[in-house]
């Protein structure tokens, strides 16, 4: 009940809606070997055979201490998806870093070979994001996630010089963020370990899209002579 949870484990830890968010750093250290050890556990057993008791002792805490943070194991399992999602984002901004000043098409490659690595490789994600335990919590973040990246990916695209000539540029980038999930996501369900075939299909269907409206930005470089030739010829 809420009045059994009503005392942290540890003091100084904030209590929101039954739940609380670890303050102490022994207490985050403490919960991110949780998280740690539930994705190890996903992947070896499926969360299906998983129980809060199995959790606590591959964790090394005791259950009592599980339960001040999380009402139940699904909680557990959505905290483990939210950090997967949550590292997306910086993987993108890495690749782009990596790959400054390449075109365009280039780098949006990069970036989903990079996620196609973190499908395979990041624990409990993808057999999370197969499994029934995808909880309307989880599925809103991913959502959020997308449409803060479409955001992100269009900022991205004017830094590299190039802009979307579309009536709504953030449009564009939501389909292809949809058209790499979808793709990432049949790659996974038609094999286990991943189809790279399929993987490279989504490549070439993305920068085929996004080049139908990508173009250079103007620069008052190029723009100052069109307007010179322009009045020239009036």
């Amino acid at each position: 009940s809420a009045a059994v949870h009503s005392r942290s484990a540890d003091s100084g830890d904030e209590v929101s809606a039954g739940r609380r968010t670890p303050t102490q750093e022994r207490s985050r250290v403490r919960l991110a070997g949780v998280l740690d050890a539930t994705a190890v556990l996903i992947d070896e057993i499926g969360p299906e055979a998983i129980t809060t008791g199995l959790i606590a002792a591959r964790a090394k805490v005791s259950v009592g201490w599980l339960y001040d943070f999380f009402p139940n194991r699904e909680a557990i399992f959505d905290a483990v998806m939210d950090r997967s999602i949550a590292s997306v984002t910086p993987i993108a901004e890495r690749v782009h870093a990596e790959h400054a000043g390449r075109p365009w098409q280039d780098v949006l490659r990069a970036v989903i070979d990079a996620l196609f690595d973190f499908y395979r490789t990041d624990p409990g994600f993808r057999v999370l994001w197969f499994s029934r335990f995808q909880s309307a919590q989880m599925i809103q973040a991913n959502v959020s996630h997308d449409l803060a990246d479409a955001g992100l990916a269009l900022e991205r695209l004017g830094n590299a010089g190039m802009r979307l000539n579309h009536p709504d540029p953030e449009f564009p980038m939501h389909l292809m963020i949809g058209i790499v999930d979808k793709g990432l996501d049949l790659a996974f369900r038609l094999d286990p370990a991943g189809d790279a075939a399929i993987v490279e299909e989504t490549k070439t269907a993305v920068c085929a899209y996004l080049s139908l409206y990508a173009e250079p930005v103007p620069t008052s470089a190029t723009s100052a002579p069109d307007a010179l030739r322009k009045r020239t010829a009036r």
